[in-house]
């Protein structure tokens, strides 16, 4: 498996799709008027899209068919996840002509429906993987993972824009309030996705017919240094949002963002590293 493009893929994707829901979240909660609400965070939504969507076609061995992918929605998850990205990219694409022309006429239902959008190809991402020939996948943790990265990374992109200077003042606005509840709520995820992934690799390796490749670290291993990335994170988050000078907040949350995204890119690795079919 070209491992790199998927994870390159599905975390953009995710990160995306969190921006996405933190940023609709924090303008709800703060009730902006769409002309007060920054486009930049959604015009960096649908650019991880772009960036998804191209990291994906390095997977293909012939890329020039990649349209064909959409050829079996009725019975693929595969093909609806290509499908519902691309919608999802439209309807963000959608949303920043509202705003920069000042419509505010639907602009609520827009942002509920790329929202919608957005959950619905991260379910079909899940789909993707859930297969019984590959037990270790074909397990709770894997929504849970998909879920977390997206609330996690999504919500330090949130707090990095959130707090960039001269937008945004100093302190806990409901922006970085939004942003800090996708975090939590990822990292919930996170802890919660640990038990069934461990329960899933023993009962794989209990199975004749299915052998995990080889990795270089263990699951042990990756798991500790996941908690030591998230820690830092979110040590280095708590101490730009309650300790630093005004406007400078975001100089610690990018080295918070750097450390959460380093551990889901060594989790996603870890994934795609389980796959692994014998005789099939």
């Amino acid at each position: 498996m070209y491992n790199w493009s998927l994870v390159c893929f599905t975390l953009l994707t995710q990160s995306a799709i969190g921006l996405v829901w933190v940023r609709v979240l924090g303008r709800w909660f703060g009730w902006q008027v769409p002309s007060a609400s920054p486009t930049w965070p959604m015009l960096l939504a649908l650019a991880l899209t772009g960036l998804g969507l191209s990291a994906a076609l390095a997977h293909l061995a012939k890329p020039r068919l990649a349209p064909h992918a959409l050829r079996n929605i009725a019975a693929s998850w595969l093909s609806r996840e290509v499908l519902l990205v691309q919608t999802f990219g439209g309807a963000v694409a959608l949303l920043i002509l509202l705003t920069l022309l000042d419509v505010p006429a639907g602009l609520a239902v827009l942002e509920t429906a790329a929202c919608f959008l957005g959950g619905a190809a991260l379910f079909s991402m899940v789909k993707v993987y859930r297969l019984k020939t590959v037990p270790m996948w074909n397990s709770s943790a894997t929504p849970l993972e998909f879920a977390g990265s997206a609330l996690l990374l999504g919500g330090a992109l949130g707090a990095v824009l959130s707090t960039l200077p001269p937008t945004h003042p100093h302190g806990w606005h409901p922006a970085l309030v939004a942003a800090g509840i996708g975090m939590v709520l990822g990292l919930v995820l996170k802890l919660l996705a640990i038990s069934p992934a461990l329960t899933a690799e023993q009962a794989a390796r209990a199975q004749t017919w299915y052998a995990p490749p080889g990795a270089r670290l263990s699951t042990g291993q990756v798991l500790t240094l996941r908690m030591i990335l998230n820690l830092a994170g979110l040590g280095l988050t708590l101490a730009a949002v309650g300790g630093s000078a005004p406007g400078w907040a975001w100089l610690w949350l990018c080295p918070a963002l750097a450390c959460l995204a380093a551990g889901e890119v060594l989790g996603r690795w870890r994934f795609y590293g389980t796959y692994g079919r014998v005789g099939l």
